[in-house]
């Protein structure tokens, strides 16, 4: 409660993420040393959830390794599982509250994607349909599950596969040199040129959507444009969706809703196109031809 000029109290507005998140079901899936890390698990409806095991979309929040907020897509989790999926919010170190950088949210993100397999039975899930969403940093450690072999935390099940089915990433930091973000944010610079995605790019990649905001001052949309050219060239599928003159953090539910909707349509599209969810009969949404 805070009080207004006139000395009378005055009721702070909600914070509609951090009351969605209330809405989850917690888990810890993963503990290291004194930190327990949870994940936010939104069920589907019983008339939305599919016969058969479901995908899952799993969403790290944006960061630039120092901070961020785990309920940051906590709109995206309420309305995926309205269309059938297992949605889930995942916690990570940062360096806010775990004294963390980008090897541990890298190592984190890894231990998700592997949580998720290990546990598909339990959650009834399919563990051949994941995609992992991020935004930032979160994005960056996602996506580094999926391009790069190392930066495993020692404690996982190396044998179980930390590479998500699909990637779906806002304002993704992926260049890590002086020309990109984060180059400090590393032990040193060998480290990061090793974390640099650019450098990572081989056939055989998960499918993959990209939208970024052609102003973004923190994370470079050349870097994004240079990844979805090579990695198209190498026989993936990536797409890149411009949105010309947006900077970073566009797509948030709290600061538009205009670019909340339309970032989240892009993303319904392309999880039917993927077969990950059934076309939405309401939205008019299918198969791309």
């Amino acid at each position: 409660m805070e009080y207004s000029g006139e000395g009378h109290p005055r009721t702070l507005p909600l914070d509609r993420n951090r009351e969605l998140l209330k809405t989850a079901r917690e888990e810890t899936y993963k503990v290291i040393g004194d930190t327990s890390l949870s994940a936010y698990i939104w069920e589907p409806p019983a008339d939305k959830a599919p016969a058969y095991p479901k995908s899952v979309a799993a969403f790290f929040f944006s960061s630039s390794w120092d901070n961020g907020q785990v309920a940051q897509f906590a709109p995206h989790c309420v309305y995926f599982a309205s269309r059938g999926m297992m949605t889930m919010a995942f916690d990570y170190r940062v360096s806010s509250r775990h004294k963390a950088g980008p090897l541990e949210a890298m190592a984190d993100a890894r231990s998700a994607i592997r949580w998720l397999r290990l546990n598909a039975i339990e959650l009834g899930i399919n563990p051949g349909k994941i995609v992992a969403v991020g935004g930032s940093g979160g994005a960056h450690a996602v996506a580094s599950a999926a391009m790069l072999r190392k930066f495993d935390d020692p404690s996982d099940s190396t044998d179980i596969s930390p590479v998500p089915n699909a990637l779906i990433l806002f304002n993704p930091i992926l260049d890590t040199t002086k020309k990109g973000f984060g180059l400090e944010r590393f032990p040193d610079a060998a480290v990061a040129k090793e974390a640099n995605l650019l450098r990572a790019i081989e056939a055989g990649l998960p499918p993959m959507l990209i939208m970024h905001g052609t102003a973004d001052r923190v994370a470079p949309f050349t870097a994004s444009y240079e990844l979805a050219k090579k990695s198209s060239k190498k026989k993936n599928i990536c797409r890149l969706i411009e949105f010309e003159g947006q900077g970073h953090g566009f797509f948030n539910f709290n600061l538009s809703f205009e670019m909340y909707e339309a970032t989240l349509m892009q993303m319904d599209e392309f999880l039917v196109e993927l077969g990950f969810i059934e076309p939405d009969p309401e939205a008019g949404l299918g198969k791309i031809e």
